[in-house]
């Protein structure tokens, strides 16, 4: 080979070199650009994350329950909010149908007194135990109607009686969980994990 022919070799190198760490450049500064994409992508979306569990943090009603007419009622109230509309639904499994009440919102022994009474009879008169119910709160900020719904644990006691059978006695309201999709499956496995609790 003679030496135009060498150095001509030389240079072809030197290019395919040249090329390969271009082409590698372009590859690197392609990926850098990529994950300089997605990382701000990532934090934008904690940032809306962030910015939605603020909110819902906001939205969330705390709920305080005063009972009245020894355990008849538990009348509800808000520390910062004016409640105007409740509804409460029970789990399926103890066939009372959803209640509401406007104004006055309370919830009463009435409710859930007969099947209460029914499902907890045969064992000791005196008990307290918890029934799972979902509580919708209907309140006004300015113009806007807002709601907040969730899980609660209305505390109950029952007590014997010389005449007239067991009397029901509503005693609290304690915040269990945020409400979701299937709450009525939700709210009968928790009840009988009540139950078996009681039974226990």
């Amino acid at each position: 080979m003679s030496n135009a022919e060498e150095a001509r070799a030389e240079r072809r190198r030197w290019i395919t070199l040249a090329e390969g760490v271009a082409v590698a450049g372009v590859v690197i500064g392609g990926l850098t650009l990529w994950n300089n994409v997605s990382e701000r992508r990532s934090a934008e979306a904690e940032r809306i994350a962030e910015r939605a569990s603020s909110a819902e943090a906001k939205a969330a009603l705390a709920i305080v329950a005063a009972p009245e007419g020894n355990g008849e009622r538990l009348v509800l109230s808000a520390p910062d909010r004016r409640i105007e509309r409740i509804e409460v639904t029970f789990p399926p499994v103890l066939q009372v149908s959803a209640k509401s009440a406007v104004g006055d919102v309370a919830i009463a022994a009435d409710w859930i007194r007969t099947p209460v009474l029914a499902i907890t009879d045969g064992g000791a008169d005196a008990l307290e135990g918890r029934l799972p119910v979902a509580i919708t709160a209907t309140w006004w900020e300015g113009d806007k109607q807002r709601q907040s719904s969730a899980i609660y644990d209305l505390v109950f006691a029952t007590h014997g009686r010389l005449v007239g059978g067991r009397s029901l006695e509503l005693k609290a309201l304690a915040r269990r969980e945020a409400a979701s999709g299937g709450v009525g499956r939700r709210l009968d496995t928790l009840w009988g994990q009540e139950l078996g609790r009681l039974a226990g």
